[in-house]
């Protein structure tokens, strides 16, 4: 028919749309997506294109944290984008991508090894990067840090010949100084994540995650004064206080306080952090919410419930948060040995371990069931 828009211009747009999203311009992908919606409207008939821009549309989605259900490839009829290579590839990388936001890392790896196959339909280097990168960082969640240093490495090569790149290469250095720190190799992380301070300043959003990641290392270091003033840093630059992860902060500082027997200054926090959760099946921090609350606020007669204690753990483990669960552990191990209860101490010692047992387990199982 006259008048339609020939489906290669609308295929081009949304290549540009990709674009956007790879280098989080999430003003301009707000635009061209408004724009898109009007133009595959008045496209001339294409399937190929129409299942290009349902994916991109879910990416989209993913990137501004739009609540998704698992069934929504289906749903756009985007399983059938299987019959094209460069499809397949995307359709795999999505769904790793949603995977990951709704926190499952191990099903997230094994469907980014799916894309990694066919890896050799995507002719854009960047895009090439942005792979790598999400690659790396599922990696990074289920502690096979090797490989994930391989995958970052890569990305941050190809990221830093386009200075229009430079907040994704500066979270790529993020990664790497998280993994040294969960390492426990605190002095190097902490100088990955000064120098990437620095030159985060004209990137708010990269700037305030360095601040949190600041102060998780030194909560890892037990520097809980410390950990403090960077939680209050990055709750303070840009607008990471209203986002998902800076509700996590919120979280990560109000159990700060506790730590420090400050429950008066940890519980408008906690509140804050309640009305979160009410919205978002969080595991993980739900998890520590409830450790937190009984190890330092609901008591009855000074004694704590061991029983919600280790809810809280087996909740972590039933999600196969092992990494998560083994920290959790081992400050659980350091606190009843302050207290001289050496036998819990010994408990929750011996309950980390297990637990780097089996993340190392995991991810070995993964690494085989992705190739």
């Amino acid at each position: 028919m006259s008048g339609q828009i020939p489906a290669v211009i609308v295929g081009s747009k949304c290549v540009e749309w990709y674009s956007c999203m790879i280098q989080s311009d999430f003003e301009k992908a707000t635009v061209l997506k408004h724009e898109l919606k009007g133009m595959i409207q008045e496209m001339e008939p294409d399937d190929k294109v129409i299942a290009y821009y349902n994916l991109l549309l879910f990416r989209y989605n993913l990137l501004i944290q739009t609540p998704q259900s698992n069934e929504l490839i289906q749903e756009q009829g985007l399983e059938h984008s299987e019959t094209e290579p460069y499809l397949k590839y995307m359709y795999y990388f999505l769904k790793g991508q949603y995977e990951f936001y709704e926190e499952r890392y191990t099903s997230a790896v094994r469907l980014y090894g799916q894309a990694e196959k066919l890896l050799d339909q995507v002719s854009d280097h960047y895009e090439r990067a942005e792979f790598y990168m999400r690659l790396g960082n599922g990696y990074y969640r289920i502690n096979q840090f090797t490989f994930a240093v391989s995958y970052l490495n890569q990305a941050i090569t190809i990221f830093k010949t386009d200075k229009s790149y430079r907040n994704k290469e500066l979270n790529g250095y993020l990664l790497l100084a998280a993994i040294d720190s969960e390492l426990g190799n605190f002095e190097r992380a902490e100088a990955r994540y000064i120098k990437a301070l620095i030159e985060a300043q004209d990137y708010p959003k990269v700037h305030s995650l360095i601040l949190r990641s600041l102060g998780l290392n030194r909560v890892r270091q037990n520097k809980q004064g410390e950990a403090q003033s960077y939680f209050e840093q990055a709750l303070k630059t840009g607008n990471h206080e209203h986002t998902v992860v800076g509700n996590k902060t919120k979280a990560d500082l109000a159990f700060v306080h506790l730590r420090l027997d400050d429950i008066g200054s940890a519980m408008p926090l906690l509140v804050e952090v309640d009305r979160w959760l009410e919205r978002h099946d969080n595991v993980e921090y739900k998890a520590k919410r409830l450790i937190y609350h009984h190890l330092y606020i609901e008591r009855t007669h000074g004694q704590i419930n061991e029983e919600k204690i280790n809810e809280g753990i087996n909740q972590l483990i039933s999600h196969e948060l092992y990494f998560d669960a083994s920290e959790m552990a081992e400050e659980l191990s350091r606190y009843y040995e302050e207290k001289e209860q050496l036998g819990q101490a010994l408990t929750y010692a011996k309950l980390a371990l297990q637990m780097n047992t089996k993340q190392n387990q995991l991810g070995s199982v993964d690494i085989e069931k992705s190739k």
